[in-house]
């Protein structure tokens, strides 16, 4: 898979608050690593993360803007705009909107299946938005 199409497809499936079609996007060994959430391995794991992120943002809406790729390694820029109205990542609903950019960076496996993503992000613009600095 190219990144032009995992970024539309990922993008899709989070405004759909799918997180059984983002997991169809993953191959194992399904590696992510965010300053968020911290690293975590396996289809399982990712799929518990997504369903967190929907419960801690419930109108959560995604903007995905493909960057570049080299071989099987892709970079987007992820853009996330909700309100916090749910328990994510140990904080407590605020019922703050967030407006957030980040650089993930992923790399593709053999049969075109993400395997790993790692996040870049400002998490003190986070801890601002969210109240908690």
């Amino acid at each position: 898979m190219q990144i032009h199409d995992f970024a539309q497809r990922a993008a899709s499936a989070v405004n759909a608050h799918d997180p059984a079609a983002i997991i169809a996007l993953w191959a194992e060994p399904a590696e992510y690593d965010s300053p968020l959430t911290g690293p975590q391995k396996g289809l399982d794991a990712l799929f518990e993360r997504e369903n967190a992120l929907f419960e801690g943002f419930s109108d959560l809406r995604a903007t995905i803007d493909p960057l570049g790729q080299e071989g099987d390694t892709g970079s987007m820029l992820v853009r996330f705009e909700g309100t916090h109205d749910g328990s994510y990542a140990g904080l407590a609903p605020t019922g703050r909107a967030i407006a957030l950019e980040m650089i993930a960076v992923i790399t593709f496996g053999d049969d075109d299946r993400v395997i790993a993503e790692r996040i870049f992000i400002d998490t003190a613009d986070i801890a601002a938005q969210l109240g908690q600095l």
